[in-house]
């Protein structure tokens, strides 16, 4: 039963073993490089062990070329390598006949001054050093190549790139105990390293794998999830069975989990976005940095939360202490049963009080605490423009004395006058009724004429405004004096006009009190005529005034 992830497995396997034979083969060949450059090319100064290499081992003379110097640690493979080569250089030498005089191969080239043998020797040490680590310095020649010639700096050497297998997969098994082998895994950096012992399924109990059992494929369960080994034995005819193993996943269920993961992370970053989103709002909400942080960290413990959507959280976040703080006004209409304003709402709101305040220099009361009171109690913005109108025109920067009998009318200790009027207690037709009637009021006593509340209350529910008091009070202060004079001398006539006869013919029009002040008139004109029928002490009263 063939699988999809074996042989996959198996094309890395024979991979992992081409690379490794490929290693050997380039380990073996520079070891036989190493070797015929340390026999053959190098010469040696024996008190520092050091191999020198580029060394003309015929001539000398100064004219000789630099050569790298590399030392080799004492004891090593190279080491000994070196001493057997500087023997048989030193056996060389003691014959009569150098060999090396007729051998183009350690004859020099005039034009680089370097024999074939110099310069394969040269790139031996290059490479030598670069695999050690160790900087390669330019020699001198003959003798006077001495020990501080050598250089022990580590250098950096370039690296190419180099495609390893990746982590986990298995290189090759290596075998264990009888019937069982070791895996031999890659861990992603070019090394391996050992897994745990497992059951040789092609183990032959015989030994030779002809008559034993053979591996022939898994059996896999029902549900494709556990597999075991199936052999069998060529001499006997029976099947044998490994123990059951959990299944690597065939290509199809790999990219079916694979789709599920990318949903997974896909839903994941929408929902971490959503909640960035919700994050960044609750910022321009102007929460304070404790309430805002307590929002911020329900929701980032809302984003580990699965079962928690982008809609859900902010409907919990609503019932945070917080939030509820942040939009007060709307915990106040709920209890008044209102409707709550949603956020971008409640904010437009406050921004319309704010520009309100401030436009009419009351910047004080731009805070969160005003703003949930007005919202909470329903007062809109063309309200409190009104409200504000009316605190500050008509009382905080109007005459003094409308203020003062405003306080002395209805016992107002408030020492912010707008606050009183700002106050939803207090609601707005009966704070336009009052005042009013402190500007009647107030304008009365500056006639010096009676500014009771009732009367003053009685004329504001008559429609009596600010102007038209100022006008009607300067006329009755100027007439009343003398008609009530002429009232007290006609008394047998009947006739009486007080200052509420004169409001009544000034603020409400009537017809009898205009008559009353005429008659007054006809008589105190007949007094001096003879002709009202009156006695003389009339015409001994003294007249002044207007009537």
């Amino acid at each position: 039963m063939s699988r999809y992830l074996e042989e996959d497995d198996y094309k890395k396997m024979l991979r992992g073993a081409k690379k490794l034979l490929k290693e050997k083969q380039t380990q073996l060949t520079s070891l036989e490089q190493t070797y015929a450059a340390l026999t053959e090319k190098p010469s040696f100064t024996s008190a520092s062990n050091q191999i020198v290499y580029g060394e003309d081992y015929l001539d000398a003379s100064p004219t000789a070329p630099t050569r790298p110097v590399v030392k080799v640690p004492a004891g090593s493979t190279a080491a000994m390598l070196a001493e057997e080569a500087k023997d048989a250089l030193a056996a060389r030498a003691s014959t009569a006949t150098n060999p090396l005089l007729n051998d183009p191969y350690y004859i020099r080239d005039p034009k680089t001054g370097l024999s074939p043998a110099q310069v394969e020797a040269n790139k031996a040490v290059a490479e030598a050093a670069a695999a050690t680590g160790m900087q390669v310095t330019p020699g001198v020649t003959g003798p006077q190549a001495t020990a501080d010639r050598v250089s022990t700096t580590p250098v950096k050497t370039s690296v190419t790139d180099t495609e390893f297998p990746k982590a986990g997969t298995i290189l090759r098994y290596r075998p264990g105990r009888a019937g069982f082998r070791i895996p031999v895994i890659a861990d992603g950096k070019g090394g391996e390293y050992d897994g745990s012992e497992e059951k040789d399924p092609a183990f032959s109990p015989d030994g030779d794998g002809s008559g034993g059992f053979e591996f022939i494929e898994y059996e896999y369960s029902k549900d494709f999830k556990k597999r075991r080994a199936k052999s069998f034995n060529k001499k006997t005819g029976q099947f044998s069975y490994g123990e059951w193993e959990d299944a690597p996943m065939s290509k199809e269920d790999y990219d079916a989990e694979q789709a599920k993961k990318i949903a997974e992370e896909r839903a994941l970053n929408e929902k971490r976005d959503a909640f960035a989103l919700i994050e960044a709002t609750m910022r321009s909400y102007g929460f304070t940095e404790s309430e805002l942080k307590e929002l911020i960290d329900y929701i980032q413990t809302g984003l580990l939360n699965p079962a928690l959507g982008a809609n859900q959280m902010v409907l919990q976040l609503r019932q945070l202490a917080s939030y509820k703080a942040r939009f007060a006004g709307n915990e106040e209409r709920r209890a008044r049963g209102l409707n709550a304003l949603d956020e971008s709402d409640y904010l437009r709101q406050e921004n319309a009080y704010s520009e309100t305040f401030r436009q009419n220099g009351l910047g004080r009361f731009v805070t969160r605490g005003q703003f949930a009171n007005l919202i909470g109690n329903d007062i809109s913005n063309t309200e409190l423009s009104k409200r504000v109108n009316l605190g500050v025109n008509r009382l905080q920067n109007a005459d003094p004395a409308i203020l003062a009998q405003l306080r002395k009318y209805y016992n107002i200790n408030d020492s912010d006058v707008i606050a009183y009027i700002l106050n939803p207690k207090e609601v707005l037709p009966e704070l336009e009724a009052k005042t009013t009637q402190a500007e009647i009021g107030a304008t009365a006593a500056q006639y010096g004429l009676n500014a009771d509340l009732a009367r003053a209350k009685e004329l504001q529910q008559y429609g009596v405004n600010l102007d038209e008091a100022r006008m009607g009070y300067s006329k009755i202060a100027e007439r009343l004096p003398r008609a009530t004079t002429l009232a007290d001398i006609y008394k047998q006539a009947g006739i009486d006009y007080t200052q509420t006869t004169a409001e009544q013919e000034e603020f409400k029009g009537l017809a009898s009190a205009k008559r009353a002040r005429e008659r007054l008139k006809e008589l105190e004109i007949g007094s001096f005529t003879g002709q009202s029928g009156l006695g003389k002490t009339s015409l001994n009263r003294p007249s002044g005034g207007r009537i």
